[in-house]
C-alpha cells in the first residue's frame, strides 16, 4: 500500500474515531462536522468530500461500528446464555449511555432513527442467531412470539434500568439477564 493511501486510510479511522468519542460524549444532535475535524486535525472540507455530510458520515460509521460490535457479540458460542450475556453486556457497558441519548431524539432526527433501526434489526438478528437451539421451528405459530421474549429479555432498556436507574453493578445485571433468559427457555408456551 502506497503512504498516501496508507495516510487516507489512517485519517479515516481517525474519523470514526473522533466521531464514536463524541457521540459517547454528548447527544447526538450536538455533534458537528466542525468538532469531528478539530479532533483529527483535518478540515471540514475533507469530511464533507469523503462523506457527503454529517448523515453520510454517520452512515459509514454505523457500518464500521458495527463490525466490531459483532465481532464482540460472536464470541460466544450458540446457545450459551451465559456467555452470549456477557458479550452483550460488554456492549452495552461500552456503548449504552450514547445508545439511550440517541434514543430520546429518536423522533427528532432522521440520522438517530436511522442509527437505532440498524441496531433493532442487528439485535433482533443476533438474539435469532445465539438462542436458535431454544427457539421453535420458523414455520411454527410461536416462532415469532419466541424470538420477541428473547428480544424483550436483552434489550438496552433493561441494561439501563438495572445500570443507571437501580444502580446495580455488572455481576448483579448479568444474573438478572440470565434468569430472564433462562426462564424464556425452561417456560415454553404450551
Amino acid at each position: 500500500m502506497s503512504k498516501r493511501a496508507e495516510s487516507s486510510a489512517q485519517t479515516a479511522l481517525d474519523i470514526f474515531e473522533a466521531t464514536k468519542q463524541l457521540w459517547h460524549e454528548r447527544p447526538i444532535a450536538e455533534i458537528t462536522l466542525e468538532a469531528i475535524a478539530e479532533r483529527v486535525n483535518v478540515s471540514v472540507r475533507t469530511i464533507i468530500r469523503r462523506y457527503g455530510s454529517k448523515e453520510g458520515l454517520f452512515e459509514a460509521c454505523i457500518q464500521n461500528s458495527a463490525v466490531g460490535v459483532e465481532a464482540n457479540r460472536d464470541k460466544a458460542s450458540v446457545g450459551d446464555v451465559e456467555g452470549a450475556i456477557r458479550c452483550l453486556l460488554t456492549d452495552y457497558e461500552a456503548h449504552g449511555d450514547a445508545m439511550i441519548r440517541t434514543l430520546a431524539v429518536e423522533d427528532q432526527l432522521d440520522i438517530a432513527r436511522r442509527v437505532l433501526v440498524a441496531g433493532r434489526i442487528y439485535h433482533q438478528q443476533w438474539c435469532e442467531h445465539m438462542f436458535s437451539p431454544y427457539l421453535p421451528d420458523k414455520e411454527s405459530e410461536l416462532y415469532t412470539q419466541e424470538l420477541m421474549a428473547f428480544v424483550a429479555a436483552t434489550e438496552l432498556y433493561l441494561w439501563k434500568l438495572l445500570r443507571r436507574d437501580l444502580h446495580q453493578d455488572l455481576h448483579t445485571t448479568q444474573r438478572t439477564f440470565v434468569r430472564l433468559v433462562n426462564g424464556i427457555i425452561n417456560g415454553k408456551p404450551e
